[in-house]
């Protein structure tokens, strides 16, 4: 770029000056008008509109932890649900124990009881299933809405 301004001063094209003085000065330029400050009532709709904006975000916020403390109130329900069970199983458990020590003794000389003892281990491992909590097992509040929505449909109506 250099060396064609070079060639164009040589040929006489651009004046002796350099090129930077050949620029208008920013100084004759006139100054940018100030904004107007904001009126009253327009001052009032930007603050009612943050307010709104502010309002919106605060709800959601309450939401989210209402929301938050719903989830944990029913992993509450299962915990408690959890000490139920284990408690209900330990006693199951501590039975079983207790039966099998006094039966242990005679068992050899009552082999005519087969039929019973089986009916009575299935009866126990019944109950130890259903004392059992699986991924799937709902919260009690749950199972409870869900039981009672599943009894107020009329018969006639099927099933999902």
């Amino acid at each position: 770029m250099r060396s064609f301004l070079l060639s164009l001063a040589a040929i006489g094209m651009l004046g002796t000056a350099p090129a930077c003085a050949q620029e208008p000065q920013a100084a004759a330029a006139p100054a940018a008008p100030q904004p107007k400050p904001p009126t009253p009532q327009e001052r009032i709709a930007e603050l009612e509109a943050a307010l709104a904006r502010q309002t919106a975000i605060a709800d959601n916020a309450a939401q989210s932890l209402q929301a938050a403390r719903e989830e944990i109130k029913l992993k509450d329900e299962l915990i408690v649900l959890g000490r139920e069970r284990n408690a209900e199983l330990y006693a199951i458990a501590m039975e079983i124990a207790q039966k099998y020590v006094r039966r242990r003794d005679w068992e050899p000389f009552v082999q005519h009881d087969r039929v019973r003892l089986e009916n009575a281990r299935q009866s126990y491992e019944d109950r130890l299933g259903a004392a059992r909590i699986y991924e799937s097992t709902l919260p009690p509040s749950v199972q409870q809405r869900m039981d009672a929505e599943l009894s107020k449909r009329p018969a006639s109506q099927p099933q999902n």
